[in-house]
Formats: structure tokens, sequence, C-alpha cells
């Protein structure tokens, strides 16, 4: 029986660079780095938000992986949930983010997207409130 999703992978070109922006600029906990492999150049870099049962893993492709070096840099279509927009961009954009799309609100919630240090563009998304 599958119960959640463990991880996804997020393909990078700078594991370090990555490291460094998902922890100190998005705030994400390191939850493991380690080698691939024993004697492996790439590691296993998996971060999270705080609390989040899911992990994205800074994966940079290797021979094994090859095909993903050409999503490097674009949108990995992968959506962060928030709860304040609005704190959190101002937040961002005084660490120096790049958003590629200002707040729009919509039904469904509202939505922003940056770029991260590799330039892949990142969904943020603050679902509508519940109506009391």
């Amino acid at each position: 029986m599958i119960n959640r999703v463990g991880n996804v992978s997020l393909f990078v070109s700078d594991q370090d660079r990555a490291k460094d922006f998902y922890t100190r600029i998005l705030g994400f906990e390191l939850r493991q780095d380690a080698p691939l492999y024993p004697g492996a150049t790439n590691r296993w870099v998996a971060v999270a938000p705080k609390g989040a049962e899911t992990e994205v893993t800074l994966y940079l492709p290797d021979e094994n992986w090859e095909h993903y070096r050409q999503t490097v840099g674009k949108s990995q279509a992968l959506a962060f949930n928030v709860e304040d927009m609005n704190a959190l961009v101002k937040d961002l954009k005084t660490k120096g983010v790049t958003f590629t799309q200002e707040p729009d609100p919509q039904p469904w919630g509202t939505y922003a997207m940056i770029r991260d240090s590799e330039g892949n563009q990142l969904i943020l998304v603050e679902p509508p409130k519940a109506e009391e």
C-alpha cells in the first residue's frame, strides 16, 4: 500500500549552491547530505519545509540521469503551499529572490513564481481561506 509521497527530485547544476538557497533563503531543513554510494562525487541532498513529510532531493544529474540535464534551469512544475503570501514575498524579495510572476489571486488560490539559485522556476501557492 502506498501511503505518502516520500520525495521529489529537483534537478540542479550545483548542489552546494542549491542547498544554500533552499536552507538559507527559503528556510527549509536539511534532512540529508550524503554520497549517493561509496566513492560517489554526487550526493543525496534532501531538504524540506519544516515539519513536511515530503522531501525535495536536490539532484545533480549524473551518467545514469543524463537526460535530466536539460531540465535544469526550467520550470519543473514544483509547487509549494504557503500560509502568508504577502509576508513571504516581502521576505524573499529582501533576500534577493527573483520573482517571475508576482502574486496573482485566482479562485483556487493566490500564486506566484520564483527562480531558484539554479534557474528553476518554482510555484508558490496560498490556498484560499476556508469560509467560516
